[in-house]
């Protein structure tokens, strides 16, 4: 392996554990010293990659985010309404609430992000926007005016309820926090596309 290799897989590796702390314990969770001891690399090796943490939680949270994405789509079918239903099902899951190290970044990092400094906000933003369109695409069976409301609807819906169902004690109540945004969800679903 040539060395400009093995410096891009220990980027990668730096990347990945930033992205998982911060999916887990949201962006205050991913010191740089705990990021480079799971990467299994130096503390000191930090800046040979990175200028500074902020960098690093920028590229950290585009990565994670495209990973959510790719994980919610894979398999998903080409029917745009069995689709939508699929993605809503994945994301308000059990396995999605138990392993948050691999699911979306927004319900751990958000209200983080809100107090970071500018670039962080502006990764976080441009992520946040080709999810918008992502959902507005899907719905682009209605206007582009109920199109965006919808998908802000949807996204709101999806974040805050995984966030609560993360955050709920009681093991019933996050089940039911989980199961009644999926029934709330799919009523939505069924009632936009009986106004069409």
């Amino acid at each position: 392996m040539s060395r400009a290799e093995q410096k891009r897989e220990a980027r990668d590796r730096i990347l990945a554990a930033a992205a998982r702390q911060l999916r887990e314990e949201g962006l205050t969770g991913a010191s740089v010293q705990r990021v480079m001891d799971e990467a299994g690399l130096t503390h000191g090796g930090f800046y040979g990659h990175f200028e500074s943490r902020e960098q690093l939680i920028g590229e950290a949270l585009t990565g994670a985010f495209k990973k959510g994405r790719d994980r919610l789509l894979t398999g998903a079918t080409s029917a745009p309404q069995q689709r939508r239903r699929q993605m809503l099902r994945r994301y308000l899951s059990r396995s999605h609430r138990d392993s948050p190290g691999e699911g979306c970044p927004l319900p751990s990092t958000s209200a983080d992000v809100a107090r970071s400094p500018a670039s962080v906000r502006h990764a976080y933003d441009a992520e946040l926007r080709k999810i918008i369109a992502f959902f507005e695409t899907e719905r682009s069976d209605l206007g582009a005016e109920d199109a965006h409301t919808g998908a802000l609807g949807t996204l709101a819906l999806c974040v805050g309820s995984l966030l609560l169902s993360r955050a709920a004690l009681d093991p019933t109540l996050s089940d039911d926090i989980l199961s009644s945004c999926r029934q709330f969800a799919a009523a939505a679903e069924e009632t936009t596309e009986h106004e069409d």
